[in-house]
């Protein structure tokens, strides 16, 4: 039997709430998975497996997710766990319009703002966008390396300090 919750069985068994021997009958092999805003590096294999597995299931499915996406995925707090990620990610392989999942077909909710934003709309930012990002992604992995110091940033970026503040 393999089961989850998020409950204290043992102070429910306490309570009375809980039968103690199915308590002691299915804790014999316990496995603590953190939640998924705890291991955002799981994210982008989570989505190509998921992929994958509706790319079988659907003929005619989304191909890729966008970059834009995959970023918008990486910076949500998932309270719903992989089970929300499979979820949201089955109605965007759905409802997109394209070859590729966009922040919009993931994140519905927040279509209108993401309309705002015209490259949120393209399956493919232009070269400068693009370079745009992949530099603010590197100098925020630096940033937080560093703990925020930015000569320190600067000389793992091979940039001059006054460069990076630019």
């Amino acid at each position: 039997i393999v089961c989850s919750t998020h409950r204290n069985l043992q102070a429910l068994v306490g309570e009375g709430r809980f039968r103690e021997d199915f308590f002691y009958r299915i804790g014999g092999m316990k496995i603590e998975v953190p939640p998924l805003r705890e291991r955002p590096e799981d994210i982008p294999w989570l989505i190509g497996l998921f992929l994958e597995g509706f790319k079988a299931s659907r003929p005619g499915a989304p191909k890729t997710i966008s970059s834009q996406a995959m970023d918008a995925a990486l910076a949500y707090a998932w309270p719903g766990n992989v089970r929300e990620l499979r979820n949201r990610l089955e109605r965007a392989v759905a409802m997109a319009r394209t070859d590729h999942i966009m922040p919009p077909d993931l994140f519905p909710e927040q279509a209108s703002t993401a309309r705002e934003d015209s490259r949120l709309t393209r399956p493919f930012a232009t070269l400068s966008e693009a370079r745009e990002d992949a530099e603010r992604r590197q100098i925020e992995i630096a940033l937080q390396e560093t703990r925020g110091h930015l000569a320190e940033a600067a000389r793992l970026l091979g940039i001059s300090r006054t460069t990076l503040w630019e």
